[in-house]
């Protein structure tokens, strides 16, 4: 199978830019005007879905040259025809390379230093990433806010509404994420699952001193928060890197 061979090639927009998307074999090709082509591998493709002339693409996280860090994609097409063809060619081959993309899911799970998730979110009205680890998530700001972060042990409930997810931890306080919907009931499966299982295999009695440092938002977190999420976007010696807000638009870290 020639991997480089062209399928279709349409123009759409993403957001309000206009985008050429190119089908191949292995993968689909964004071309924004004016900025650099984009790479996706079906393999790394959460979920296609399509309403009327949209298709919307969720991603696991970087592109293969780790260069930018999508993880939603809406694009709109002019026609519905065209928009059914894109996302029946994009699902199928979706289905395709599942196989591969749950063995290298299970493979980062091994490593507790990566993180299994990472996804857009937003923690009321601030925008973020979510940085979901076996034993914690974090939550890293994308402009103004505080982040957080919250470990499994601390967390008393999870409650799902309506697109969120409430955690109840320490002396009833919460936090509330909102998650894109592609991934929502897996996002929800596996944390309930791994609290669920952290709290088996704990003794409890555990203070709010054991909590400083691991739970938290702002100045108590910020440190740790921004060195989990730049080792994760492989950062921590390219400053220019790029990533993405839950919007799908492009945007320089620190713009």
């Amino acid at each position: 199978m020639d991997d480089s061979r062209l399928i279709r090639s349409e123009l759409a927009y993403w957001n309000d830019d206009k985008t050429e998307v190119e089908l191949y074999e292995n993968f689909v090709r964004f071309l924004p005007v004016g900025d650099k082509a984009i790479e996706i591998r079906y393999g790394n493709i959460v979920s296609c879905k399509r309403y009327m002339k949209e298709v919307l693409i969720t991603s696991k996280g970087s592109t293969e040259d780790g260069y930018y860090d999508i993880h939603y994609i809406p694009l709109k097409f002019e026609h519905k025809d065209t928009a059914e063809f894109f996302f029946s060619f994009i699902a199928e081959r979706t289905q395709q390379f599942a196989d591969v993309s749950e063995t290298d899911r299970e493979s980062l799970k091994k490593n507790d230093e990566n993180p299994v998730y990472t996804i857009p979110s937003r923690m009321g009205f601030t925008e973020g990433v979510l940085y979901i680890y076996l034993d914690h998530f974090s939550f890293r700001v994308t402009g103004l806010g505080e982040n957080a972060r919250l470990h499994y042990s601390d967390v008393h409930e999870v409650v799902k509404s309506f697109g969120t997810l409430r955690f109840v931890y320490g002396r009833n306080e919460n936090m509330t994420f909102q998650i894109p919907k592609a991934i929502y009931a897996e996002i929800f499966k596996f944390l309930d699952s791994r609290i669920k299982k952290i709290h088996e295999n704990e003794n409890g009695g555990y203070s709010d001193i054991d909590r400083v440092g691991r739970t938290g938002r702002g100045k108590s977190v910020n440190d740790i928060v921004i060195a989990e999420s730049d080792k994760a976007r492989g950062m921590l010696d390219d400053k220019d890197r790029m990533m993405s807000t839950e919007t799908g638009r492009l945007k320089r870290r620190g713009t």
